[in-house]
């Protein structure tokens, strides 16, 4: 049996989008374990994966829920970054490496985001993998090209297919578009099923982990609700994030579901139309299940996604500045009334699908764990790769 260490950028997308190809390892004879903040030991021991804690000394479980309530942006990777420039109390790298060498790991596998984590992990001679969870691409990021350089022999895996993505304008030989790594298994929050009605079709409005970062959030989730209270055809279920409570909002109708979280996954698979930020999970999970989509894209990645949505014919962007209920309910009748977005999502869903099958993540995985060499320029979602156990 190997150790596969797992080091997700700590944001919950980023972590839950690595679940798929840890379960698939462990299916495989492989030892799972996560490095990561305190924040993210429930939500991965509650997929029964290990779980050690990083920097507990000087950051402290709530780290997430003050990033939330402080409103920041800026990505962790810049603590790090912080630490090892010297302007930390405590050398956080250093006790990552110190933290890496005890697990005594065959592979890394590292968000893509943490280039100073596989910078580390190169110097150590340890076998690794980055974890591309959104469509960035640091490689023609004028602002990471010094890092990212010295990281371009590293296989890089894009956790989507292939026909989702614009071509790239430049072709990396070791990165490698596989399945989107939906964790059908996974474990989530309940929800108040009770209180939705089997007769009416079902909107889900999620505007996912970042939405205390739009000015205004409440009032945008109060027109949404709204506007679908104003509908006696239509039900809704909607998230008001970890910065807001369903009691925020009042008294609603009774075809409105408000939660803080919901299990996304089990509420899709009953979902006719989706309200999202574009956060990349969310837009895969909606494909999968060709679920057309509005769009309102907030930060980061989310413009480049929508824009993908768009393309593709998925669904409509919408813009959360004045935002109105009679927009709202325009963007729905616009969904609901062409039937072409539903067919576009139900034709890129059966590819998802068909990919998600193939399980190609977790092939590339334990060919890296192997030492086995790759297939260069493969930038095709099908890869030749036969999985192979290993043992230590």
């Amino acid at each position: 049996m190997a150790r596969v260490v797992f080091i997700p950028f700590p944001e919950t997308g980023h972590l839950y989008a690595s679940f798929k190809l840890a379960r698939a390892l462990k299916s495989y004879g492989q030892e799972v374990c996560y490095l990561g903040i305190q924040d993210f030991e429930e939500p991965v021991r509650l997929q029964h994966f290990e779980f050690i804690p990083l920097f507990e000394n000087a950051i402290h479980k709530g780290f997430l829920d003050q990033h939330v309530a402080n409103g920041e942006t800026e990505p962790f990777e810049a603590i790090l970054s912080a630490a090892r420039n010297g302007r930390q109390p405590r050398n956080l790298l250093s006790e990552l490496q110190n933290v890496i060498t005890s697990t005594q790991p065959y592979l890394l596998v590292i968000d893509l985001l943490l280039s100073s984590v596989a910078l580390m992990a190169k110097s150590m001679g340890i076998p690794s993998l980055l974890l591309n969870t959104q469509f960035y691409d640091p490689w023609t990021d004028k602002a990471k090209t010094a890092d990212y350089q010295l990281l371009r022999d590293v296989p890089e895996l894009v956790l989507c297919p292939q026909e989702f993505d614009f071509p790239r304008a430049e072709k990396r030989d070791n990165c490698y578009y596989v399945e989107s790594c939906i964790d059908q298994e996974r474990k989530d929050v309940p929800l108040p099923w009770h209180m939705l009605s089997e007769n009416k079709p079902l909107i889900y409005c999620s505007l996912g982990s970042q939405s205390h970062l739009i000015r205004g959030g409440k009032s945008v989730l109060q027109t949404v609700i709204d506007a679908v209270s104003a509908s006696s055809r239509w039900q809704l279920v909607l998230t008001t994030g970890t910065h807001l409570n369903p009691e925020d909002f009042g008294e609603v109708s009774a075809n409105i579901t408000l939660v803080n979280r919901a299990p996304q996954l089990d509420v899709l698979k009953r979902t006719s139309i989706a309200i999202t930020h574009g956060g990349f999970n969310t837009v895969k999970e909606c494909i999968f299940f060709g679920i057309p989509m509005i769009v309102f894209p907030l930060i980061r990645d989310h413009p480049a996604v929508a824009a993908r949505v768009v393309h593709h014919g998925l669904g409509v962007r919408g813009n959360i500045k004045g935002l109105s209920m009679e927009k709202v309910q325009s963007l729905i009748d616009e969904i609901d009334g062409n039937p072409l977005f539903r067919m576009r999502c139900s034709q890129m869903g059966e590819r998802f699908r068909e990919l998600e099958e193939a399980g190609n993540a977790v092939r590339i995985a334990l060919a890296v764990l192997n030492r086995a060499p790759l297939e260069q320029n493969s930038h095709a979602s099908a890869l030749s790769l036969s999985p192979q156990r290993v043992t230590a």
